[in-house]
């Protein structure tokens, strides 16, 4: 009973003391935390609606920029080569309409008499009717000199998309028209049309969804182009919706839209007589623009049901945590203060310490057994540590001997060839780890040929070491002379894939550079792309032919690039522990800085060069370098 009456107090006075405070903390920050993150969730909202519109227009934009793109080319090139025939002419619009599936039509219209000097008007028009490709000319329908498409562009001298319209004589259809002017020689010649269909343009609207809204655009006036209600279609603008229903904030919305701003605003719909979401953004090329209607309901069911589920975590956790506080009170008694006491006698070292007289068969007594077994393990733990300290210290002494071993595996004297006066060569490579990954190489195959190697595997440590050397190995002696790049690789990949059960793979640049003619030869498994730099900073890079690593596919098969170094020009090669070095920050050190580094730095030696990139990176990375860093430079003297 005694007992009983010690332990109350605690569980009673943990509980009002933490428990109530932490409840009305909690119940506090649930009811700020709903109105904060009710607005911000609405704020984000329109930002992520803003977004989803602008991408949508940039969308369109692009397809009707494709499509303008047509007549432009066919205006350029009737305004510049010589003129077709009529039988080309025909050929070159039915192709450019085959071509492009958004396209409805092509007509080309040309001045009276410009085509041909005994016919007053000509205006060859190829379209689609379903999967057929037909001709007409405009010419024998109508008179096509004052139709929009054609008398807008010439008094503009610019191009024109027009309003929608029923296009009779000339397809039969709804459609818009983008027209471009000819000229030749300063003078104007005629048209250049793309039509779009309005059922083509209502199909690819009907596949944008924005939430539970609906889309429509209108044009540079106002008038619809798409919407939902096809009786609005070319019947209605947005402006006349808004007399109809009386509602001036649609014509300010309408205003904003056709001046080609961007935006979201939410209003009382006189339609549905609910709350509504407008959201829109210009379709630049065309001066419309798509926008959709959102019901705000349909967001706010999102806030409530966000808000709810935080609201549910919060309280659940509140619940845990006065759970806890009630563990506790049971768990806080006399022994686990002298469990605390004998725990700081062991902090000061002394390891004889062990809790004695302890009584019952509670989490207490568990305890107790765990912390006087801690001491015992302890002890074995200690004299395992200092066997463990000497087997490290003998398998860091064999890594030292590992990356001696593989260090004299590469070329370690520089100048490498003193009496070739017509190039400088240097080379540097610095380990992430005892043993590299990455390695370089460089022989000659002959007097004027020099093969120049740079390489990284996969993976870092004594794997990678092992599988550098088979691959630098095995790339020496394939590489011979007369055999292309492309077919060293493709040799050596075969070897690497066979019975290459850990999966190990490098990347590897290989170039045969001509001494004399300073000719490269070069083919490239997946490394990163080498970059020559002129001294007038100038610089460029090689092509990588997008193939894969070696060791990976076995039947690969390699491109061979061709380029020319230039007297003084700096031929530098590099593995991705250069461009890929991360700062604390998390910054990547990258290309552009890399090349800015090199040219300015263009004037010093090839190893001055290096030296100054390594120095560089030292300082960029601050001491957290996880890769191999690996450089090599090339400057051409005669």
């Amino acid at each position: 009973m005694k007992n009983k009456k010690i332990k109350r107090p605690i569980l009673w006075k943990l509980v009002l003391v933490i428990g109530i405070p932490l409840f009305v903390i909690y119940s506090v920050i649930l009811v700020v935390n709903y109105f904060q993150y009710k607005d911000s969730y609405l704020d984000q909202m329109k930002e992520y609606l803003k977004e989803l519109t602008s991408h949508n227009a940039a969308d369109l934009n692009s397809q009707f920029i494709q499509i303008a793109e047509q007549p432009k080319s066919i205006a350029t090139m009737l305004g510049t080569l010589k003129k077709p025939d009529v039988k080309e002419l025909y050929s070159l619009i039915s192709k450019t309409v085959e071509s492009n599936p958004s396209i409805y039509g092509i007509t080309v219209a040309f001045e009276p008499y410009s085509f041909n000097k005994k016919i007053e008007l000509f205006s060859p028009y190829i379209y689609k009717d379903n999967d057929k490709i037909l001709q007409v000319d405009l010419a024998e329908n109508y008179n096509y000199l004052h139709s929009d498409w054609y008398l807008i562009p010439e008094l503009l001298n610019d191009f024109y998309w027009t309003e929608p319209y029923f296009d009779e004589g000339g397809g039969n259809i709804f459609m818009c028209t983008y027209s471009f002017p000819i000229r030749k020689d300063g003078k104007f010649m005629g048209i250049v049309t793309a039509d779009i269909s309005l059922e083509d343009l209502k199909s690819r609207m009907k596949n944008i969804k924005i939430l539970a809204g609906y889309t429509f655009i209108i044009s540079r006036y106002g008038t619809y182009i798409y919407h939902p209600n096809e009786k609005d279609i070319m019947r209605e603008t947005i402006f006349s919706k808004a007399e109809m229903y009386d509602f001036p904030a649609m014509r300010k919305f309408g205003r904003d839209m056709i001046s080609g701003k961007k935006g979201v605003e939410s209003f009382d719909d006189p339609i549905t007589n609910s709350k509504q979401w407008l959201v829109y953004s210009p379709i630049s090329s065309t001066e419309w623009t798509f926008a959709a209607i959102v019901p705000e309901k349909e967001i706010l069911e999102k806030v409530n049901e966000m808000v709810i589920h935080q609201l549910s975590i919060m309280i659940i956790g509140l619940c845990v945590i006065i759970l806890v506080i009630i563990w506790a009170a049971y768990k806080i008694t006399n022994p686990i203060r002298k469990l605390a006491g004998l725990a700081e006698q062991l902090a000061t070292g002394d390891l004889t310490v062990q809790m004695t007289n302890i009584k019952g068969r509670d989490e207490i007594h568990e305890l107790a057994m765990v912390f006087n077994k801690m001491v015992i393990d302890l002890k074995h733990y200690i004299h395992d540590m200092t066997e463990a300290t000497k087997a490290r210290e003998a398998v860091e002494s064999e890594l030292r001997i590992a990356r001696n071993i593989q260090e004299s595996l590469l070329p370690r004297v520089f100048p490498p060839f003193p009496d070739r006066k017509e190039f400088n060569l240097y080379a540097k490579i610095i380990p992430a780890k005892e043993v590299a990954g990455d390695f370089y190489d460089f022989f000659f195959l002959d007097d004027n040929q020099l093969a120049l190697i740079i390489a990284d595997v996969s993976g870092k440590g004594v794997s990678a070491g092992l599988f550098m050397a088979v691959t630098r190995t095995l790339i020496k002696t394939v590489c011979q002379k007369d055999v292309s790049p492309s077919e060293v690789l493709r040799k050596a990949n075969y070897i690497l894939c066979q019975d290459n059960d850990a999966c190990m793979f490098t990347t590897l640049f290989l170039a045969i550079y001509n001494v004399k003619s300073g000719k490269v030869s070069y083919a490239n498994a997946g490394h990163n792309y080498p970059v020559i730099l002129s001294q007038n900073g100038e610089w460029r890079m090689l092509d990588s032919f997008n193939n894969t690593a070696l060791g990976i596919i076995e039947d690969q098969k390699y491109k061979v690039g061709e380029t020319t170094i230039n007297i003084d020009d700096c031929f530098v090669l590099y593995t991705d522990g250069v461009t890929e070095a991360t700062s604390p920050e998390k910054e990547l050190y990258g290309e552009e800085r890399f090349i800015k580094k090199l040219i300015k730095n263009l004037s010093l030696p090839v190893d001055g060069i290096i030296n100054k990139i390594n120095e560089d990176l030292a300082e960029f990375q601050q001491g957290t370098q996880f890769d191999d860093i690996t450089l090599m430079i090339l400057r051409r003297n005669i």
